[in-house]
């Protein structure tokens, strides 16, 4: 059976939304460390030092790396909520990659009008609202400890965005769930 091009898209984005999984699962374990290096305190340990130790022992800069992970980022109330949004934008966003592999490999099965897509499709859309509630919890937190200048940081930018996302995947899940039922009906008839 010959695939058609919408098929052969579909296994390109299945490979690349399994190496955004891949990226995302490498990366989410040093979102704290990226959060303690956002909101730098002159007497802490800076990047450079600690790319330093590295350089001279590497069981030491595994262990300094460790206790900013683990001890140092949670800390300061700055560098906690930077942290436990990231980590939870990465979850979240994890989950919106997996739904997409599902529904893009029922696509390249060449059975894309599935029921089961539009659950898919809602799920995504619940990692999707999720995210845009901790950006709105993470910009409330700014809003309140450094002013309206909190209103022009992406985490303000995800809020809209995210909504919209989630939104347009419910409408994206009624379309499909419709078209399932026709598709059914249609089996019927025949």
């Amino acid at each position: 059976m010959v695939r058609t091009a919408a098929q052969k898209i579909a296994d390109v984005l299945i490979f690349l939304c399994g190496f955004l999984i891949f990226c995302d699962i490498l990366l989410l374990p040093l979102t704290p460390a990226l959060a303690y290096f956002r909101f730098q305190n002159p007497a802490s340990m800076r990047f450079d030092h600690l790319l330093a130790v590295f350089a001279y022992d590497f069981d030491d800069g595994v262990g300094n790396l460790l206790e900013i992970i683990l001890k140092e980022a949670w800390k300061s109330p700055e560098t906690a909520v930077l942290a436990l949004f990231l980590l939870l934008a990465g979850v979240c966003g994890a989950v919106i990659l997996v739904q997409g592999i599902r529904l893009l490999a029922s696509v390249a099965d060449g059975a894309p009008f599935s029921p089961k897509n539009a659950v898919y499709l809602q799920r995504a859309a619940a990692g999707c609202f999720v995210i845009a509630a901790g950006a709105l919890g993470r910009t409330a937190f700014t809003l309140c400890r450094e002013g309206a200048a909190a209103l022009l940081s992406y985490t303000a930018l995800f809020i809209s965005l995210f909504t919209m996302a989630g939104l347009l995947c419910l409408v994206m899940a009624g379309l499909f769930h419709r078209a399932a039922e026709m598709k059914a009906e249609n089996d019927l008839t025949i």
